[in-house]
């Protein structure tokens, strides 16, 4: 176990494990709560206690789940598609940082790490060595649930330390804090009883250093932060709509509760009565053989009787109020109303299209700077690691993302040729047509084959054939 000595000197590699440890335990209560929201698994607000004594069993684990479309909305438009050094805009797309991020396979983490940052308000990317000993950097996505790292009091841009902590396969809680001098390892001196368990007394790790050198001299947990504050971390986009959601779920549960009392009408009948009396024992009789059901009729002799049923609930006032909320949940979140809405509203198309989701595309371009950020810090780590240092010191790398909005591919093609006629160079058209660095990269090569062969005709030396030139590919 850490000396006591150690965990009271602050800034000592045991103080900093039980100091993050005990944050991040305080923070994990909250990113299981956006993560059981976009999962569905929804509590019941709203409700009376005479509601939840007669029907909280059984909405218990109802819910009518729009969070996860809220953030998915803007996740499907987040994909990097290379990085550029230099500041130059019409430079091409770096190839070694392009061949780092594939050798990560973050084609697939990078949408890991933006869903988890736009769901819980942050993730993180972790720079390492190669484990193997190779020479290409190892780049990880981690989650909030279980990373947490500390800035410099009054500089949110310098990080002391951070810690990753989790459960391995046989119950022992593994922890590693990151120094920017070394990175230290420790485990739990017995297996967990309970995997939340928070009081744990902690070892160094078996079987492995206590403390190795961290080679970059910085710390390597790289946070992605969701619409960040100044005061504060990163912010979940369902922040603002776990109200509305649990809104929607109470109203139609009333719904549901309302449809099943309403499934067979209430029939009413006046002009019998019931009397004790024996004169009247037959008509007695036939009162309390009025029982409502599906299978049965109500009938007497008696002429003075009259018969009917109440109307139906309307359950359009519950779909009109259902609807009121999802409009406001998609004004606040800035989501397309046809997202949300589907077929209860027109459909959208054409400029009508491009304008309900001018916000969503605001929105995904403000979490382009923010991830963008720390993308490029990342690379940054990882070209340091490869021995790069003016790559590793650019202060100017930048992010290409894939372009958010949607566009038919007429107008696309209508535009570009406008811009053409301006001597717009093909390479930008190119980039704006939605074609990757590595499509673009390919095309070029292409169009210089093709001109080379173009000029080798022009001067009258003969067909490619004839001059020995093979076909391109």
């Amino acid at each position: 176990m850490p000396e006591q000595a150690e965990m009271r000197q602050i800034g000592s590699p045991g103080w900093w494990l039980y100091t993050l440890e005990e944050r991040l335990t305080q923070r994990q209560r909250e990113i299981r709560r956006y993560e059981d929201y976009y999962d569905g698994k929804h509590r019941l607000a709203f409700a009376t206690s005479k509601f939840r004594d007669t029907f909280g069993s059984l909405f218990a684990a109802f819910a009518d789940n729009w969070c996860d479309l809220v953030v998915d909305a803007s996740v499907e438009r987040l994909a990097v598609e290379g990085f550029r050094f230099g500041g130059d805009q019409t430079a091409a797309a770096d190839k070694e940082a392009w061949a780092i991020w594939q050798a990560n396979q973050l084609d697939a983490d990078s949408k890991l790490a933006h869903r988890e940052a736009v769901k819980c308000g942050e993730s993180y990317l972790l720079v390492q060595p190669d484990r193997s000993g190779g020479d290409m950097p190892r780049i990880t996505v981690e989650h909030p649930s279980q990373v947490i790292v500390a800035g410099a009091p009054g500089d949110r841009r310098v990080r002391l330390a951070a810690l990753k902590k989790w459960v391995d396969d046989w119950d022992y809680a593994m922890a590693t804090v990151y120094l920017p001098g070394a990175i230290h390892k420790y485990q739990s001196q017995a297996p967990l009883k309970s995997r939340s368990a928070t009081r744990i007394a902690w070892v160094r790790r078996e079987g492995e250093e206590a403390a190795i050198r961290n080679p970059l001299g910085l710390v390597p947990m790289v946070p992605l932060l969701n619409n960040p504050t100044m005061l504060g971390g990163g912010q979940s986009d369902l922040k603002k709509i776990i109200p509305i959601q649990d809104a929607v779920n109470k109203l139609v549960s009333d719904m549901i509760v309302a449809s099943e009392f309403a499934a067979f009408r209430q029939r009413w009948a006046t002009g019998i009565e019931d009397t004790d009396g024996d004169a009247d024992a037959a008509e007695s009789q036939a009162v309390r053989d009025f029982k409502a059901a599906v299978s049965r009729m109500w009938t007497t002799a008696n002429e003075n009787a009259h018969f009917g049923e109440f109307e139906a609930s309307d359950l359009g006032n519950y779909v009109k109020a259902i609807e009121m909320l999802i409009q406001h949940l998609a004004a606040q979140t800035r989501t397309p109303p046809h997202y949300l809405l589907g077929q209860s509203g027109a459909f959208p198309s054409g400029e009508s299209l491009q304008s309900t989701e001018t916000g969503l595309v605001a929105k995904v371009k403000d979490k382009h700077i923010d991830f963008g950020e720390g993308h490029e810090e990342a690379m940054r780590l990882a070209f340091k690691l490869m021995g790069d240092t003016e790559r590793a010191s650019a202060t100017d790398a930048e992010t290409i993302w894939r372009d958010p909005e949607s566009r038919t591919w007429g107008q696309l093609v209508d535009g570009l040729v406008k811009l053409k006629d301006l001597n717009i160079p093909d390479e930008i058209l190119w980039a704006r047509a939605g074609f990757t660095p590595v499509e673009i990269s390919r095309m070029k090569a292409l169009q210089a084959t093709d001109e080379l062969l173009a000029g080798v005709v022009g001067e009258g030396l003969g067909t490619p054939d004839e001059q020995g030139i093979p076909e391109a590919v």
